[in-house]
């Protein structure tokens, strides 16, 4: 029997023979969520979307967004450097880490997006109300870049009623590793009663590394400090008005970084003792880091106008990525990618109760990143550097957007079509300099795209829902130097001109019919939904020694299928067993000219870092324990596995399947709460993410408690 069924057999028999009861309300009726920029029911909403609570994230150990995809069917890591340079996939839609974003974020009502790079928001997952992920692209709404999902991170809102805050403090140990610890805080402070409140979270977090670098004869040497802090301001002038805004600041810190060269025969020849760490970093004696900061600026305004709703959103975003990485013994990748974005939005909605839904309103966006890119060989850190890359430059993007969507129900309200509509324009140029040959880096390019909408919701029943969605995703091409292009061609032995300067975009449909059920008087919520998805000219991105590169590499047809369940029993009140799943199936139905000669994409073949199969199961139970006073018991068991998957520069090199398994049990009294927890308990130490020169595993087996108080 392998790891995988008897983990299935383990987490079956803890959900079906439960520890614990409580007394927590055992429906989930009234879940309420705003994937459609108005507050529905979920067992209303007509898309694959999903809710987590702010206490569902923290049970599953989800410190990071990336982290979210083991709860998200058909959801993946593709890259996770270090927290903040991480990149993720939904339901099959995957193109390595460069390029702008196939996945849309947004934290309330701001995006989250850095032109070029398919980046994560680097925040600590602190202090949310709730987590919302539309699976599907969700162009009309939510824009470019939303073309496999979106991710919603909605913060707990400052409260004028009454003070309030938490607390917690943890403490562990990293498997072959060190210490860990970290403290956060919340504090709500209302200034004036029924007006005007103010929120503050803050944390920092320190991991130990689980690296060796054998060069240095150093162990545990990519060890991480992260730190941020939030201020909300919530403001309601009048009953009809309420303004909200808050500032976030960032800082991730890393030695060297999560990618590291995999444990073979040779990398046991480089380590001065007995290789037994999950992998090596090469640093030809050189230190490596990661860091990512961000400072996100939002104000938002909520005005009742009487016929409808308006909102209003601007934001500005400060990003910066800056590494080092000695990636093999001689190869050095010293850069740094500074982003600033400005982003506005406007739009008008109709009252819930309006015969007629509608929905109208503009975006736009200017943004610029400036990157300044060294890679270069050097034999020792004193010898002369032999630059391969060396380019100093900026690319401009200005966009905008207007949109719109109208339903209106027929049949009694039994039936519901709905049409939305958006046009995009973005205008991208680029300039800088090749400082290896004085050659000047110059280029321009306009896309503009429509894209609509279609849905049909039916109601047969007030506790179901059957609904089918066609929606059209797209995002912007792409602006590379000609010394990427250059060493594409070469490395992959393709003729030149293959891979070029300029990337153009690329666009899908995705179909989908799917039905979401409340059972059992509202204790079960159940849902299911199967897709297709017709992907055109897709932007394919290539590892070649190091050397990122884009090419438009053909089209690919996705079909898969993904579940949901959800059960808060009424006779075990307090217990809550959830389980989700996907299969699907993501491949490559044309190839464009030479590239299947030197890559792994061929007609036929598969989309690079997409699993074929992905399913989480949990378990989370509290029950008051009379014997101990009073004291609640708590117990979460959660495991998620994931397929394998295949990169898309080195012919059968494949990464390994993942098993992730959480354990958690711990107390509660009063406003009390000690906790010990387990994560990645099994140990996986299979790739997550896996090149021709690098891999990236799980944190390892981490032992810890944790000890919360709220006030």
């Amino acid at each position: 029997m392998n790891t995988r069924t008897i983990l299935l057999a383990t987490v079956c028999a803890a959900i079906g023979v439960p520890a614990f009861a409580a007394d927590d309300d055992a429906t989930v009726s009234e879940l309420v969520v705003t994937a459609q920029k108005r507050e529905e029911r979920l067992v209303d909403v007509p898309l694959a979307v999903q809710a987590l609570s702010g206490e569902d994230v923290a049970r599953s150990g989800a410190v990071k967004v990336s982290d979210l995809t083991k709860l998200i069917p058909g959801a993946s890591v593709v890259s996770s450097t270090t927290p903040g340079f991480e990149t993720v996939q939904i339901r099959g839609v995957s193109s390595g880490t460069t390029g702008d974003g196939l996945v849309g974020y947004y934290i309330d009502d701001t995006p989250f997006g850095v032109p070029n790079l398919q980046l994560t928001p680097p925040a600590r997952l602190l202090d949310l109300e709730r987590v919302e992920v539309i699976r599907g692209p969700s162009g009309t709404l939510y824009g470019q870049g939303s073309m496999g999902g979106t991710i919603k991170l909605i913060t707990a809102k400052p409260d004028s009623s009454a003070f309030s805050g938490k607390a917690q403090s943890e403490l562990s140990t990293t498997e072959g590793g060190g210490t860990n610890y970290n403290v956060d805080a919340v504090v709500n402070l209302p200034l004036v009663a029924g007006k005007l409140a103010a929120r503050i979270s803050a944390g920092y977090e320190k991991l130990s590394g689980f690296a060796e670098a054998p060069e240095l004869r150093e162990r545990n040497v990519n060890g991480f400090k992260g730190t941020n802090a939030r201020l909300t301001l919530g403001w309601t002038p009048s009953d009809d008005v309420t303004v909200t805004g808050f500032v976030w600041t960032i800082r991730n810190k890393q030695d060297f970084s999560n990618s590291l060269t995999p444990n073979n025969a040779t990398t046991r020849l480089l380590a001065p003792t007995p290789f037994n760490l999950p992998g090596i970093v090469g640093t030809g004696g050189r230190r490596g880091y990661t860091d990512v900061d961000a400072d996100i600026y939002s104000a938002t305004v909520n005005w009742d106008v009487g016929f409808a709703d308006l909102v209003a959103n601007t934001s500005y975003v400060d990003h910066e990525l800056d590494f080092l990485a000695p990636l093999l013994t001689i190869l050095v990748n010293d850069s740094t990618f500074h982003t600033k974005s400005y982003t506005n939005e406007v739009r008008l909605s109709s009252k819930a109760d309006s015969p007629v839904t509608w929905i109208v309103g503009g975006y736009t966006r200017n943004a610029k990143i400036r990157s300044d890119i060294f890679y270069y060989s050097q034999l020792t850190p004193t010898a002369a550097r032999t630059g391969i890359i060396n380019t100093l430059g900026t690319i401009d993007t200005d966009s905008y957007s207007v949109f719109g969507e109208v339903s209106a129900p027929l049949l009694d309200g039994r039936l519901t079509p709905l049409f939305g509509l958006s046009y995009f324009k973005d205008d991208r140029s680029t300039n800088g300099i090749d400082r290896a040959t004085g050659a000047p880096r110059v280029g321009q390019l306009k896309f503009d795209s429509w894209n609509p909408r279609f849905n049909l919701k039916y109601k047969p029943a007030d506790n179901g829902t059957i609904y089918f969605n066609a929606a059209k995703g797209f995002r912007s091409g792409a602006l590379q130097t000609p010394a990427q292009a250059a060493a594409a061609n070469v490395t992959l032995g393709l003729p030149a001109g293959t891979i070029q300067t300029s990337v153009q975009p690329d666009k899908l449909w995705t179909y989908e019919l799917g039905t979401r059920w409340e059972l059992a008087s509202g204790q079960l919520l159940v849902e299911g939904s199967v897709y297709r998805t017709d992907w055109d000219n897709v932007l394919v991105q290539f590892a070649t020694a190091a050397v990122i590169s884009l090419a438009n590499g053909g089209d690919a047809k996705i079909e898969g299928a993904d579940f949901g369940l959800n059960y808060r029993p009424d006779w075990a009140q307090g217990l809550t067993l959830a389980a989700t799943g996907n299969i699907q199936d993501a491949r490559f139905k044309r190839v464009t000219g030479a590239l299947s000669v030197g890559t792994a994409i061929v007609k036929g073949g598969k989309v690079p870092n997409v699993p074929d199969m992905s399913l989480t199961l949990s378990a989370d139970y509290r029950r008051e324990l009379a014997a101990l006073g009073g004291v609640t018991g708590t117990f979460y068991l959660g495991y998620a596995f994931r397929d394998n998957v295949i990169d898309a520069t080195t012919k059968n090199l494949r990464a390994g399947e993942l098993n992730d398994l959480t354990v958690r049990l711990g107390v509660e009294k009063d406003n009390w709460r000690l906790e010990g927890f387990m994560l990645n308990g099994l140990d996986d130490k299979d790739p997550v993410a896996i090149g021709s020169t690098a891999v990236q595993i799980l944190y390892p087996r981490r032992y810890g408690v944790q000890l919360g108080i709220s006030f």
